[in-house]
């Protein structure tokens, strides 16, 4: 064990000694994180805009009265023409079209709204539940007032939006945390890709100490092939670490963060990490020189993090992305995070998320452990 923490200490010792590993490693994920983060927090004081188009019908009064019990979005009338108009500049999240026609709609149990929407982003897809659920409310109340006659049926809606204790944007799934989540898993994306990117080139180094005669003179010195990998490996594992928990840190203090349970956090981050590590491994063992892991990696971790939903919610991505990121271990490993930080915890969801980086992380060490030349 003692050789081992030996050449753990000099791998992270002679890590920190590189400027441009430590800006890689944690200058950069800090910057980005503080100039993205902060954009998504103060995009947050701003609530988005939904248009209503709708009649002066009673029944119509009700709805608009309902539609507007979620107060995490400014609701405001205009006309159909003005609607298009603002959707299409992107001014209004989507524009929800009351037709004429809602009392035959609602006695037909037919589509109550027509939605007019330029693209699914994150605030329309915190949006849809709650209309869906306005919808199933009003045909629920429908059912209860068929054998009344006259003003039932919209007087029990106005009653139902004016009652206090009904609150429909109930149907919104933590919403008070959606911001906050979409901010913390930012945050961790920009994490995974500059850890990739980090402990690449840290793995990478072992080409150049094998050019340099280091690795032959490792290879000759009492030490076991298992003692190497094993010191090599846990200083990458505790390099990304140390980022990690700086970056927690960090954010914590600028932004009031917040990561949910440790209890999960610290195992699944230290899954990721390793498949991180792994990953890196494999890269090294690939190439031949440390000119070809810099491209090479580069050009692997800029597609499969853009594929993975690190840059963007893999929600707002076409159905054929987000099958192909089924592919690549960002996708799983932000998926964890997102059940971790947005305290939903989901045992099935995390227990897959895991096994799956387990797989990736058993494959990347076979590939770079296998073409690793000891010698």
């Amino acid at each position: 064990m003692r050789k081992i923490w030996t050449i753990i200490w000099l791998q992270v010792k002679g890590f920190f000694k590189s400027p441009g590993a430590i800006i890689l490693m944690f200058v950069m994920p800090a910057l980005f994180s503080w100039i993205f983060g902060g954009m998504a927090v103060n995009s947050g004081e701003n609530k988005p805009l939904v248009n209503i188009v709708v009649n002066d019908g009673q029944d119509s009064k009700g709805i608009v009265a309902l539609l507007k019990k979620n107060a995490h979005f400014e609701w405001k009338r205009t006309s159909l023409s003005q609607a298009k108009k603002n959707v299409s500049e992107q001014d209004a999240v989507a524009a929800v079209v009351i037709p004429t026609d809602i009392q035959e709609r609602i006695k037909n149990n037919s589509l109550l709204f027509e939605i007019i929407v330029q693209r699914k982003s994150e605030e329309y897809l915190g949006l849809y539940p709650h209309l869906k659920g306005t919808a199933q409310l009003i045909q629920t109340t429908n059912q209860s007032v068929l054998k009344e006659k006259g003003e039932a049926f919209p007087q029990l809606l106005e009653a139902i939006a004016a009652y206090k204790g009904i609150k429909v944007e109930q149907q919104l799934v933590q919403a008070d945390h959606i911001n906050q989540t979409g901010t913390n898993l930012m945050i961790v994306g920009f994490a995974i890709m500059f850890m990739m990117f980090g402990l690449s080139g840290a793995a990478s180094t072992i080409l150049d100490e094998r050019i340099g005669g280091t690795w032959g003179r490792l290879m000759t010195s009492p030490v076991s092939k298992l003692q190497i990998c094993l010191g090599y490996l846990l200083s990458y594992f505790l390099m990304g670490w140390i980022q990690f928990a700086i970056l927690m840190v960090a954010m914590n203090l600028m932004f009031d963060t917040t990561w949910g349970k440790l209890t999960y956090l610290i195992p699944f981050a230290s899954l990721v990490i390793l498949t991180v590590v792994g990953f890196g491994l494999m890269i090294a063992g690939l190439v031949k020189t440390k000119q070809q892991a810099s491209a090479i990696g580069a050009v692997l971790i800029v597609s499969t993090c853009m594929l993975g939903g690190v840059y963007w919610s893999i929600d707002l991505v076409p159905d054929m992305m987000q099958t192909l990121s089924l592919a690549v271990p960002q996708s799983w490993a932000m998926a964890g995070f997102k059940e971790i930080i947005s305290g939903s915890l989901h045992f099935g969801t995390l227990l897959k998320d895991s096994l799956v980086l387990v797989g990736f992380s058993i494959l990347f060490f076979f590939i770079g452990l296998r073409a690793m030349k000891f010698e």
